[in-house]
């Protein structure tokens, strides 16, 4: 192979690599871990383009200035990636700093975009503004070819010094920079740590080796920046798609721990703690954000740390391995924590992604009132009972956004179907029907779990869940496992929540709510009265919920229409004592339907 082959075969798997990297970083869902990674990887591709139209340009002396200035765009554009950096570790640039860096990028860009530039500002073409800045990064050029290489050959000038300076503080910086954190950060594992700043550093060497070396030795030596992306795409790949290395404030749902009303924080597998939230910071002015990345055994009051200590060490002797723990409760005194009048049990759970334990989320839930009830009367047990209940619909609420958040053609579905469940109910109590099974408690839970009936599709990719064409075989069994998934979510959701009726409920309803009748349906094939009525009667809710609801790949049909279809298929799809039920209170569920419809549904 000549060594123009060997150059050529190098820069273009530099290429494809970034362009590999850009996509497997992507495809993740982005927390701040990934767009460094994802601005690296494109302003690499940016380059190693620029490398590969220099190889490819034939001596051309237009291709060739293209190519040169795109190799030195996507060096340059690696100051954005050197922002990033800084910000992601929350360490300030001193101001003036900032803005020497953010002057000197977008100068050096100028002159990099004008060096072959050599003309009088005209109107209406901006660019040509800055052409006097031409000659300030090569006072001129010519064209070489060495050992089958193509080289641009410049007489450097003051600009180009200006760039490589620029260069040189930047990788110091970085240095800098990454034995800073090492010292100070406790978010990312430091494998993982040395990993990333290796992926980011190691282009820019290759280009100031590539650059100087031949001023060193005299001799030239072969482009060594593909090389060098090729290793930085590898590295990146590996920590995004191998070594995942997940921020675990980002696992912790950023947008649900602050909405959070209890107070609770996160910390690393080690216990640093990498996160506070704001309900923590209003009800304990002792703890606040200086915390950050400090070992939570170490800064929090020993009545706070030993519950904990407790709840940490039970989890991991019971943990089965699944990504998040189930939280272990307890109202020994020993286990409660107590500040000024209020009382407040710990909390747990983990934070793991694919088997590998990331951190803990640690809250307090205020049970001032639980923990006193035996000195209190009969009505303040009452109150008790309708606060838990209050926090367990909170919780329903928060899976039932989560699954509609996640389906975006089902907005309002499962409010719509929660309704239209609780009317066939109360119809069915009310002409005495499936007396054995229904009375008022089982009305007024059909009405709290039936928002969780899809929940499971927060596990199904969201491309295929808005699909508006058909689904092959394997996406139909891939979108039907929703049920199963759905009901083993629940279970470990829901096991200790107290109330078995409203577990065993919302258990049954997401597992077999698309069983049919004639034991055609999924995921189990049951047949008659052997499906639970609560998932009977959902299945009739849900179906007409769909039919009137436009969909990527269906029309909305009209409320007529939707009671024909059901009509049809009572004693098949459906139960005929259901769907007779349903029929009754046809003018119930057209209010509803109207009140709460979105548009593009049917009128």
């Amino acid at each position: 192979m000549s060594l123009f082959a060997f150059e050529i075969f190098v820069t273009t798997i530099a290429f494809l690599l970034s362009v590999l990297c850009f996509a497997i970083t992507a495809s993740h869902r982005a927390a701040r871990d990934y767009e460094i990674s994802l601005s690296l990887s494109f302003f690499a591709i940016l380059t190693s383009l620029g490398y590969l139209g220099i190889f490819q340009s034939g001596a051309v002396e237009t291709a060739l200035v293209f190519a040169t200035k795109l190799k030195f765009i996507g060096l340059v554009m690696q100051l954005v990636v050197f922002f990033m950096v800084f910000s992601y570790f929350k360490v300030k640039l001193p101001r003036i700093l900032f803005f020497v860096y953010f002057a000197i990028g977008i100068f050096v860009l100028l002159m990099v975009i004008n060096f072959n530039v050599h003309m009088r500002p005209i109107p209406g073409n901006p660019i040509s503004w800055f052409s006097f800045m031409g000659r300030w990064f090569f006072k001129g050029y010519y064209i070489q070819i060495i050992r089958e290489l193509i080289y641009l050959r410049a007489q450097s000038n003051g600009g180009y010094v200006l760039f490589m300076v620029m260069i040189v503080f930047y990788m110091t910086s970085l240095i800098a920079l990454y034995f800073y954190v090492m010292r100070h950060n406790h978010v990312i594992k430091r494998q993982d740590l040395t990993l990333l700043f290796s992926s980011i550093i190691i282009p820019v060497i290759c280009f100031l080796v590539e650059e100087t070396l031949p001023l060193f030795t005299g001799r030239e030596i072969l482009p060594v920046v593909p090389m060098g992306i090729i290793v930085s795409d590898l590295t990146t790949i590996y920590l995004v798609a191998f070594r995942r290395f997940y921020n675990v404030n980002a696992m912790a749902n950023d947008v649900f721990f602050d909405l959070m009303e209890t107070p609770a924080f996160v910390t690393t597998e080690t216990f640093r703690i990498t996160n506070i939230n704001k309900a923590t910071l209003d009800t304990f002015a002792f703890i606040n954000e200086d915390m950050v990345g400090q070992r939570a055994m170490s800064v929090l009051p020993d009545y706070i740390v030993r519950p904990f200590e407790n709840l940490i060490s039970l989890a991991n002797e019971e943990s089965d391995g699944r990504d998040v723990t189930a939280e272990e409760y307890s109202e020994s005194d020993d286990n409660l924590v107590f500040v000024g009048d209020k009382t407040y049990q710990p909390r747990l759970r983990m934070v793991k992604t694919h088997g590998n334990l990331l951190g803990y989320i640690l809250s307090l839930v205020d049970v001032t009132l639980l923990h006193n009830y035996k000195s209190r009367l009969e009505d303040d047990v009452q109150m008790k009972t309708q606060q838990i209940q209050k926090m367990r619909d909170q919780m329903v609420f928060s899976f039932s956004f989560l699954a509609e958040h996640h389906d975006l053609s089902s907005k309002g579905h499962l409010t719509r179907t929660s309704f239209y469940s609780k009317a066939i109910a109360c119809e069915l109590y009310k002409e005495n029907v499936y007396m054995d099974e229904i009375d008022e408690s089982f009305i007024e839970t059909i009405e709290h779990v039936s928002p969780l009936h899809d929940i499971g599709k927060i596990y199904i990719d969201e491309r295929l869940l808005n699909r508006a064409g058909p689904l092959t075989k394997g996406e139909r069994l891939l979108m039907e496992s929703h049920t199963v998934r759905g009901a083993e979510f629940l279970y470990t959701a829901l096991r200790d929540c107290g109330d078995k009726l409203y577990s065993s409920m919302a258990h049954d309803i997401t597992l077999h709510h698309h069983e049919w009748w004639n034991g055609t349906g999924y995921p189990s094939k049951l047949e008659g009265e052997s499906i639970p009525l609560c998932a009977r009667i959902m299945a009739v809710s849900d179906v007409f919920d769909a039919l009137t609801s436009e969909r990527p790949y269906k029309r909305a049909f009209t409320v007529a229409e939707a009671y024909d279809i059901i009509h049809y298929q009572a004693g098949t799809h459906f139960d005929p004592a259901v769907v007779k039920a349903f029929e009754e209170i046809r003018p119930e569920v057209e209010m509803i339907h109207d009140k709460l419809s979105v548009p593009g549904m049917s009128e």
